[in-house]
This record gives C-alpha cells, sequence and structure tokens, in this order.
C-alpha cells in the first residue's frame, strides 16, 4: 500500500524520485494518468489494468468515449530507472502544473501515487482537513 505525504522536485529532465517505501510496488512498471482533480496518478501496472477494466465496462455514450479518450490517451506506462525515478511527459506535467522550478508533492492513496503541484494538493489538503473535522459520524 502507498501512505504518506513527500515533497519532491522535478529534475531537469522531468523525473521525480519516487519515496524509497513506494519503488518496491512500482518496480515492474507502472502507468502515469491524469487524475480527476488536476494531479498526476501513478498506478501499478496491474491495478491500472483493473481501473481500466472498469472504464471499459462504463456505458459506451458520447461522455463515456470522451471519458475514455481522456484516460487512455493521457496514460504513460514507466518503468522506473535505477534511482528510482519516474519519467513525467511534458504534456502530463502541464495538465498538472508541474515544472522544474515548482516543488510538487508525492502522496501515497492506498492503492495508487499521486503527484501534485505544492501549492494546489496544500490548498487541497487544507479543504479535506476542514471537511474532515465537520464529519460527525
Amino acid at each position: 500500500m502507498f501512505l504518506g505525504e513527500y515533497f519532491h522536485s522535478l529534475d531537469e529532465k522531468g523525473r521525480v524520485v519516487m519515496p524509497s517505501g513506494f519503488r518496491r510496488r512500482l518496480e515492474d512498471g507502472c502507468v502515469v494518468a491524469k487524475g480527476q482533480d488536476g494531479q498526476l496518478a501513478l498506478f501499478p501496472t496491474a491495478e491500472f489494468e483493473a481501473r481500466a477494466a472498469e472504464v471499459r465496462a462504463m456505458p459506451q455514450d458520447r461522455s463515456g468515449r470522451r471519458f475514455s479518450r481522456t484516460v487512455f490517451s493521457g496514460a504513460d506506462p514507466q518503468i522506473l530507472d535505477k534511482s528510482g525515478r519516474v519519467l513525467v511527459k511534458p504534456d502530463l506535467r502541464r495538465f498538472a502544473g508541474l515544472d522544474t522550478s515548482t516543488e510538487i508533492t508525492v502522496i501515497g492513496v492506498f492503492d495508487h501515487v499521486e503527484l501534485w503541484n505544492s501549492e494546489r494538493y496544500l490548498a487541497d489538503r487544507a479543504a479535506g482537513d476542514e471537511s474532515y473535522l465537520e464529519e460527525d459520524e
């Protein structure tokens, strides 16, 4: 499982170091995809295949086809390099507002990893914390 939050940066080639505790689950390959909150989602390959089956099972009306295109055309299979880094392609970096001059946050979300522009992430985390504190039961 993937847990925790880590603050990193992209190197000049657009690579980000995965936390050491995440690497074992990603060593057989992963898929970097667009997340629905403006972040990137990084799945172990087998987990992405399971998610892909769910997308494929959705109704294939206009909305479903558009959703499928967004998920699959933006997905990028990757293998961690010897230093535990994953390459984030330029189009995915633009989508998530990630560049070499800004801090990024790598978070574990149980079955996948998310890559966030740190400013966006901290705002989203604050909203989530507030909502969490308001839940009574």
